[in-house]
């Protein structure tokens, strides 16, 4: 794994995500497909990762790669892309042992700034207490199955977020698991 994170996800601002190269989502096993919206046309694109990355295209962004099979017609192209769920997804199984690695659960409640962060092993071990999960969760899922509410707000709607701190890094040398408090929370949903 490289960096300690899994093939084909990367950390952005100490948050892990998935990759924006075609090598990222070869490594995921994650299509990327095409529809377009015009008058008229009925193309419909499915780009292979595995594919473009043997044909040299593995550095290049995926966005990249779909603006070249954008058409050139006069009205525009109505190609509008989206991409499949991962074969190999985000679980938590991934992370277990690592000592650079906390969960963040963010409550997403009406502007509500509430989080707290965990260890892995905590969260796989009340999964399966409350017989709700285990070490195959997905972290996409994970928002989902947290059923108390925010102590701030009183909600139920929270998102997990998996943070990565590089240890070679002086902030990690320095602070060492306060380190994980100084990563800012993603602005999007």
């Amino acid at each position: 794994m490289r960096d300690g994170l899994p093939p084909g996800w990367t950390s952005s601002n100490g948050i892990v995500g998935p990759g924006e190269r075609v090598a990222d989502f070869a490594a995921r096993g994650q299509p990327v497909k095409g529809v377009c919206r015009s008058q008229g046309c009925f193309r419909r694109v499915e780009l292979d990762a595995p594919a473009l990355c043997k044909g040299g295209l593995a550095a290049l962004s995926m966005r990249q790669v779909q603006k070249l099979w954008m058409c050139q017609r006069l009205d525009g192209c109505g190609l509008d892309f989206h991409n499949e769920p991962p074969a190999v997804p985000l679980r938590l199984e991934l992370f277990i042992g690592r000592p650079n690695i906390r969960l963040r659960l963010r409550c997403r409640g009406g502007g509500c700034k509430f989080f707290r962060l965990y260890a892995v092993e905590q969260i796989i071990a009340g999964l399966e207490q409350r017989k709700k999960g285990g070490g195959r969760t997905e972290v996409a899922a994970l928002g989902a199955l947290m059923t108390t509410a925010c102590p701030t707000c009183k909600k139920t709607n929270w998102a997990a977020e998996v943070l990565y701190v590089d240890t070679d890094t002086m902030g990690w040398k320095a602070l060492g698991e306060k380190a994980f408090g100084s990563i800012p929370a993603r602005t999007a949903p």
